[in-house]
């Protein structure tokens, strides 16, 4: 299957050159030329990396790259023409795992995603019997896949990396149901621990009473 990519350029010459030079080295590419498809197709689809502009218009980047981040672990390579040392702080204190700066070789940029997509894809985790593929999304139980709905996989990737700190009700709430309301999902998110226990194992999420929840495995 070919690494799918979503490309966000809203320069449509460059777009092209870029989409053409990738589709040749066996990735599929979408793109996206504002941030409105930027966002739609990035919430609706799974991509395994997502390359973005930072000059297109009309956004604040920050705000929306926290909300998005959120949503998804799609991981995020800045092209920019900014290329300040204050700049790439700010993207990778906001989730970018890497950052380009215009003009720049086509092979530089294959190369950075080759490299970011083998961190990503060793994403093994092995417990007992249970084997995670988080690129996959694949749960497997004594070499059986589990049926793991998508609330309790963003409880799962959220818990897990996230596994050196403990995670109020509240930061689990926002990231899974990105909503400021609190006391109507409060509820699914005991049902969604409960069941996600049950199908992994029990000691694999632990509670801290009256506080939240920590991930028990490396």
């Amino acid at each position: 299957m070919k690494t799918k990519i979503l490309l966000v350029e809203d320069n449509r010459e460059i777009s092209e050159n870029i989409k053409e030079y990738l589709e040749l080295e066996w990735f599929s590419i979408d793109t996206a030329f504002d941030w409105e498809q930027w966002i739609d197709k990035a919430l609706l689809i799974k991509y395994d990396l997502i390359l973005l502009d930072l000059m297109l218009p009309k956004i604040d980047w920050i705000s929306i790259a926290k909300k998005l981040t959120r949503k998804i672990d799609t991981p995020i390579i800045i092209i920019t023409a900014k290329g300040s040392i204050n700049e790439k702080l700010v993207w990778f204190e906001n989730w970018a795992v890497d950052y380009i700066v215009k003009p720049f070789d086509l092979r530089e940029l294959e190369a950075r995603i080759k490299a970011n997509l083998k961190i990503k894809n060793n994403q093994i985790i092995t417990y007992k019997d249970l084997e995670i593929d988080l690129q996959k999304r694949e749960f497997k139980k004594s070499w059986e896949i589990l049926n793991i709905t998508t609330k309790e996989y963003m409880i799962f990737d959220y818990l897990y990396n996230n596994k050196n700190l403990l995670l109020t009700r509240t930061d689990i709430i926002e990231y899974v149901w990105w909503t400021e309301s609190y006391f109507e999902e409060d509820a699914k998110l005991d049902v969604n621990i409960s069941t996600l226990r049950k199908k992994l194992y029990k000691e694999i999420i632990k509670t801290v009473k009256w506080v939240g929840y920590q991930i028990n495995i490396k």
